[in-house]
């Protein structure tokens, strides 16, 4: 599990193997990141009863006769794990390993010392939402950076959501997010939103929905996504929302059958609220000292 570890990847999986022959060959790198270039940011969502399955694809491209390093982060939803993260460096894929924290932060400063391309995720907070993501690109060479997360989503207040977290940072040369929904019991309506959608980025949400399906885009130009005429500053910056939910007919729920396994949706409207008791057990334990009990005090 990547709370436990991080995700690490190197373009050669032992790359203290073989540092003597290249040690000649290393490049200073630089700490300039105006010759990295983020080309393009892509999120695709496919969701089948109410199982999200979202990949992020980036490319960015290295100028320089030097390795760079860019660093980003990535929000994901609480309730979601990732199940892939891998890299495509001139042609070959390489997937990431879940390793001990130290261990992957070791193999990839060795990665980044060579002049390779590495990637490292962490995981941080203490409800593993945000993972920090840095990749080190070799010279003169680009790179393709998938990362791939899975949720089953809840029903809340009426309606299921599907939430994607942009920070681009930049003005990105083909920025895109896509999503497909198909729901067997049919869809009752769909909505989508964001929080950076001004007036003029209103229009550009396309959504086509049919009685079981609905296809949502939203993809601005580079123009379109500035501050300002021919300013770096971008809008895209904030959450791009959907919301759905699905026809429900019959008061038993909806029964689905796949590959031997089955699942049980059901929502009763006239189903009233169950009083609550809540207990909260608070562990004062020699493993709690430091950080965590502060933690546990300011909540």
């Amino acid at each position: 599990s990547i709370t436990a570890g991080a995700l690490i990847i190197s373009e050669d999986n032992d790359v203290s193997k073989g540092m003597g022959n290249q040690a000649n060959s290393r490049q200073k790198r630089s700490t300039s990141e105006s010759t990295v270039e983020v080309h393009s940011v892509m999120v695709e969502c496919t969701v089948t009863s109410r199982f999200a399955h979202t990949v992020m694809t980036s490319t960015a491209l290295n100028k320089a006769n030097s390795s760079q390093e860019i660093f980003f982060e990535v929000e994901l939803p609480k309730t979601a794990f990732i199940t892939n993260f891998s890299m495509e460096i001139e042609g070959k894929v390489y997937v990431g390993e879940v390793k001990e924290k130290e261990k992957a932060k070791k193999q990839y400063e060795k990665a980044v010392s060579t002049g390779q391309t590495a990637g490292l995720v962490k995981a941080s907070g203490r409800k593993m939402e945000k993972f920090s993501v840095h990749v080190n690109i070799a010279a003169e060479s680009n790179v393709t950076f998938i990362l791939t997360y899975e949720e089953l989503l809840q029903r809340k207040l009426g309606h299921y959501e599907i939430l994607t977290r942009v920070k681009p940072n930049t003005v990105i040369q083909q920025f895109q997010i896509l999503a497909n929904i198909y729901e067997p019991q049919g869809l009752s309506y769909v909505d989508a939103k964001a929080t950076f959608l001004s007036n003029e980025l209103l229009p550009l949400v396309e959504k086509t929905v049919t009685d079981k399906k609905a296809h949502i885009s939203f993809s601005p130009t580079p123009e379109q996504q500035r501050k300002c005429p021919g300013c770096d500053g971008t809008l895209i910056e904030g959450d791009f929302i959907i919301e759905y939910d699905v026809k429900r007919d019959k008061r038993l729920g909806e029964i689905q059958i796949v590959n031997g396994y089955f699942v049980h949706f059901f929502a009763p409207p006239d189903l009233h609220r169950v009083p609550k008791n809540v207990v909260f057990i608070i562990d004062r334990s020699g493993s709690m000292y430091g950080n965590k009990i502060k933690q546990t005090r300011e909540a």
